[in-house]
Formats: C-alpha cells, structure tokens, sequence
C-alpha cells in the first residue's frame, strides 16, 4: 500500500502595509485588531475573538516607504 504524500502548510501572511504606524493583533493569520496602542489593538482583538489570545505586533512607518 502506498504511502500518502507528505503535506506541505504554507503560511500566508496578511499584508500590514495599510497599518503602518500602528499596533495589529493577528490570530491565525488573521488581523483582528487595530489600534494606537498596543492595549487597543489586543482590546479590539479580544472583542472580535474573546476566547483567542492574539499576537500583537507594531507595523513601522518603513514598511510603507520600501513600496
């Protein structure tokens, strides 16, 4: 019997550019929170998915100046 072949899990980031400047909370790939503080934007984040704990991040001014 054959052996199913190995599954490959590509992880897609979500494009921060928009937010640059500011604080994004990300559960699962997804931005679930914005804010100008890193309290607002896991607030934000808890509203949206109460149960989930997000990963908050600061998205830099550069981002938006490299494109």
């Amino acid at each position: 019997m054959a052996k199913p072949a190995a599954q490959k899990k590509t992880i897609v980031e979500p494009d921060l550019t928009p937010y640059a400047g500011r604080w994004v909370a990300i559960v699962r790939g997804a931005i679930t929170g914005v804010g100008a503080s890193e309290q607002d934007a896991r607030l934000a984040s808890k509203y949206q998915r109460p149960k989930e704990e997000p990963s908050v991040v600061f998205v830099p001014e550069e981002l938006s100046k490299r494109e």
